[in-house]
């Protein structure tokens, strides 16, 4: 069994049950997964997908269960990281999903549209990373060769495949689809 962990905000969509009595189930049970609905739960944070996402991290799930509710948690009303001992082989109707290798993998050709591959200078990724401290990279007009021309300068060429496979490089997150029963949820941290 490999450890993940589930930051849980105050005010989210999973913080008025406990996990370990009820596991996860993905707001979008029955819905399909597809690369789309993988790309919209990592890069835009939409909930009504079939996904469940995990991280390897503490640190990222300590971070989401702190900063992600809808108020602060208090010693009153905590935040929750649980962990989530995920079993190798899954059981049937259970999948798991490296999302950065999804994406990658549906992108194998670097000359079609769209791609991962981006147009900004070095540090671009930082913007990508951490859009609150480096926000400026993400509309600053990268250098082009000389004499080209042709259009206003625009920031630069941001996909979701190139958001989708950075935030979840940044986050650890991996994507379960199907429930995650409660036998897999193994403790829960108080956060405040």
């Amino acid at each position: 069994m490999t450890h993940f962990y589930k930051g849980v905000g105050v005010g989210t969509f999973l913080h008025a049950n406990d996990l370990r009595i009820n596991g996860i189930t993905p707001a979008r049970p029955g819905a399909a997964f597809s690369l789309s609905a993988a790309m919209q739960h990592v890069s835009r944070g939409v909930v009504m997908t079939p996904c469940i996402s995990l991280t390897r991290s503490y640190a990222v799930a300590e971070d989401y269960a702190r900063n992600a509710g809808l108020a602060p948690p208090t010693p009153a009303a905590p935040a929750y990281v649980y962990v989530v001992d995920v079993p190798d082989p899954l059981p049937a109707g259970v999948a798991i999903y490296d999302p950065v290798e999804y994406v990658a993998s549906r992108n194998r050709n670097p000359v079609t549209q769209p791609s991962y591959h981006h147009n900004g200078g070095s540090k671009f990724l930082l913007a990508v990373v951490d859009p609150s401290a480096h926000g400026a990279l993400l509309t600053t007009p990268p250098v082009r060769p000389p004499g080209m021309h042709g259009g206003a300068p625009a920031g630069p060429i941001l996909t979701e495949q190139l958001e989708t496979m950075v935030n979840a490089l940044r986050d650890a997150e991996a994507l379960i689809v199907g429930s995650v029963p409660r036998a897999w949820i193994i403790e829960r941290f108080d956060i405040s």
